[in-house]
């Protein structure tokens, strides 16, 4: 692996000469992104945790189910996601994040320096719309892999009377309907029944939250941090990120299979209508067990629509 003290840092790379247009021309495939060091620190989890609203003990201190403190696996995910952007200004970003695929491969401990590595992977044009990929990992100086993930980003707008390109990525398919007649599942047993659901749960973020988890800090402005640019394209108030319902939705998983779901848990989650600051999400989880347990979550707004789907897996 490379040497951590001589990559540059994350942070570093969000800036500078070096960044492109992020527009769907400027798109290289295949391309690789220089590697950057990264730090599971203190002031990073401390941040995630505000935005998800999660004070769960093993963020903080030592604890038990984890042979010690460790850092939120989504967390580097987040970061993971938005790696592209050390190679385009992210400020200047006019799209949207689409669909996200991951994997945890082992929980990150707290204080961790890892190494992030990225490359884009795919560009298309669908339903008049430009599209590309980029896949990203982060591992210890030793090579040891944490996180590994896919996002696919909308970059264009307006690519309308160009065909369609072929789309490789399979969709994300449910193979059970919501049943409230369900039983609950609190904690994965040794032997869960063949059929389950999760609690009804709820999920909100205020402006606040938002700012934190898209980079404010960071002087990233665009849809989700900045109302002049959400009503440019159309909307009544900030946009909040999809990555955030994943982030949520992987910290309820955490509680609900601990060392599992970080150690070989994966999830691919579509996202399809936009869900504005302070609105409430209805979140509906079905369980299923064969070999795997497999969760379906449904995200409903208050209307009853459907804004973001995930099929979640543990082995």
């Amino acid at each position: 692996m490379d040497n951590w003290n001589a990559l540059p840092d994350l942070q570093s790379r969000k800036v500078g000469e070096h960044l492109r247009d992020p527009i769907f021309e400027n798109v290289v495939v295949p391309e690789e992104a220089a590697p950057v060091r990264y730090t599971a620190d203190d002031a990073a989890i401390n941040a995630y945790c505000y935005a998800l609203n999660c004070q769960d003990p093993w963020y903080f201190r030592d604890h038990s189910a984890f042979s010690g403190r460790i850092a939120p696996s989504a967390m580097i995910l987040k970061e993971l996601m938005w790696f592209y952007q050390t190679q385009y200004d992210r400020s200047r970003v006019r799209g949207f994040h689409q669909h996200e695929d991951f994997v945890f491969h082992a929980p990150v401990p707290a204080g961790t320096e890892l190494i992030f590595s990225g490359r884009n992977t795919e560009k298309f044009t669908k339903r008049g719309k430009g599209y590309f990929r980029h896949a990203s990992e982060a591992r210890d100086e030793s090579g040891r892999l944490y996180v590994s993930q896919i996002n696919t980003e909308l970059f264009d707008l307006n690519r309308s009377g160009i065909p369609d390109d072929p789309d490789s990525r399979e969709r994300v398919s449910f193979s059970t309907a919501w049943d409230d007649s369900l039983p609950i599942l609190e904690k994965i047993a040794e032997d869960p029944p063949r059929q389950g659901r999760l609690p009804l749960r709820t999920m909100s973020f205020d402006r606040g939250q938002m700012a934190i988890f898209s980079g404010f800090v960071d002087e990233f402005v665009n849809l989700h941090t900045d109302r002049r640019i959400a009503r440019e394209m159309g909307f009544t108030d900030v946009v909040v990120q999809g990555l955030m319902s994943v982030c949520w939705l992987s910290e309820e998983l955490t509680r609900l299979a601990g060392m599992a779901w970080l150690s070989g848990g994966s999830m691919s989650a579509s996202f399809l209508r936009p869900m504005l600051a302070s609105q409430t999400a209805t979140v509906q989880t079905t369980v299923a067990r064969d070999e795997t347990l497999v969760f379906e979550s449904t995200f409903l707004n208050a209307q009853g629509q459907t804004q973001a789907i995930a099929l979640s897996k543990i082995t």
